[in-house]
């Protein structure tokens, strides 16, 4: 049995008591062990066997705690400031205002506006709305549910799309191995794989469908990072020292879709889309963002996605994978250690994309999950 399906005991217990502090800010890893009968070394190695450690927890739980206080209307800001571990409500509104970019009673705002299952419903029309993909991107489609597509075919196909046959030239110049290709077959047998050329077929479709309802630095950041996807899966795994076996093909597609429905949360026709920025701009967890929106539109990250792909009618296959994903997200002691990993390759992506700068929570959870080389994996997102 793998770690992350183990019942995570010490870290229920750990929430528990940080829940029923008055300052969880305040509380100390030398108390929160003493209060479970165990020695700091002993406490250190037993949350370290559930893949996560005090300041993971402590940093998790009190940023679930300010954004839930906020979005459910729960205390008051000078009552949450001071749980938070701020001296007085003005430190608390500067600091919120510094990272989200609004203040905490301005988030408040936003988040109480319309109806959540109305959101719902407002987000699944406008993904009904998303035009239909170009040819070039239903042929690479067609042919590859029907199994006939081979190097010869995704040649064809993409050479009578002159600006898709230059986005894929420009990705496989930009690939972590192999020679600048003097060509298309180049491109896609030697840098980047028929597989991966599909994959961004739907990526730049998608990014055209959008690009007037999503905001630009949102559709080019995010779209950025869903491209850079399939070399972080490379490179995760060639840097993860246990023996998980991934079905290659149907990982790179999660991985690269998995994040999609940001694009349908954040478009200018939905209800809270406001929100949704903001909140990505101040929310470094991608969990917590997740939760967020739950609460908010009753939909999440990926089931948005999900919903976008269904629609533009990709493999049935990925979309019960997001589904897996999307409880794994919600459930740590069901998830398997592949979703682990996949979970943590999409924190990266989001890390990237939303521009946050601290990665040593990342960090951490790569020694967790025996994932070396995390240098180069942070080299590969920022650049």
């Amino acid at each position: 049995m793998g770690k992350c399906q183990q019942t995570w005991m010490l870290t229920e217990a750990v929430n528990s008591l940080l829940s029923k502090s008055e300052l969880p800010s305040s509380l100390t890893i030398e108390v929160c062990s003493s209060e479970m009968a165990m020695s700091m070394t002993s406490f250190r190695r037993k949350l370290a066997q559930e893949e996560t450690s005090y300041k993971l927890i402590q940093n998790k739980f009190l940023n679930e705690m300010c954004v839930d206080a906020l979005l459910k209307n729960q205390m008051n800001i000078d009552e949450l400031a001071i749980k938070l571990g701020y001296s007085e409500r003005a430190t608390f509104e500067r600091a919120f205002r510094q990272k989200f970019g609004i203040t905490p009673s301005q988030f408040r705002e936003l988040s109480l506006l319309g109806n959540k299952t109305k959101s719902g419903q407002n987000l699944t029309a406008i993904a009904q709305s998303i035009p239909p993909m170009p040819e070039s991107c239903r042929q690479l489609m067609k042919e590859k549910e029907q199994g006939q597509l081979d190097l010869e075919k995704v040649v064809e196909i993409v050479g009578k799309d002159p600006i898709f046959s230059g986005r894929v030239m420009g990705q496989a110049s930009k690939a972590i191995y192999g020679k600048t290709p003097s060509n298309l077959t180049e491109a896609v047998s030697r840098n980047l794989g028929i597989d991966t050329v599909v994959n961004f077929a739907v990526i730049y479709a998608m990014k055209d469908a959008l690009e007037a309802q999503v905001e630009k630095v949102i559709i080019d950041q995010y779209s950025q990072a869903f491209l850079v996807a399939p070399s972080l899966f490379r490179l995760v795994r060639k840097s993860i020292n246990s023996g998980i076996k991934f079905d290659i093909a149907l990982t790179e597609q999660l991985v690269v879709f998995a994040l999609l429905g940001i694009f349908l949360l954040s478009h200018k026709q939905a209800d809270k889309h406001e929100l949704m920025l903001y909140s990505m701009q101040g929310i470094d967890d991608l969990n917590l963002l997740n939760q967020h929106m739950r609460d908010s539109v009753n939909l999440s990250i990926y089931s948005a996605s999900s919903l976008m792909l269904s629609l533009w009618n990709i493999d049935a296959t990925l979309i019960k994978r997001l589904s897996s994903i999307e409880k794994a997200s919600q459930v740590r002691a069901k998830c398997t250690e592949q979703d682990e990993v996949v979970l943590f390759m999409l924190s990266c992506l989001y890390m990237s994309a939303a521009g946050h700068q601290d990665y040593s929570q990342l960090e951490q959870k790569a020694l967790m999950l025996n994932i070396s080389h995390f240098n180069k994996i942070k080299a590969l997102l920022v650049n």
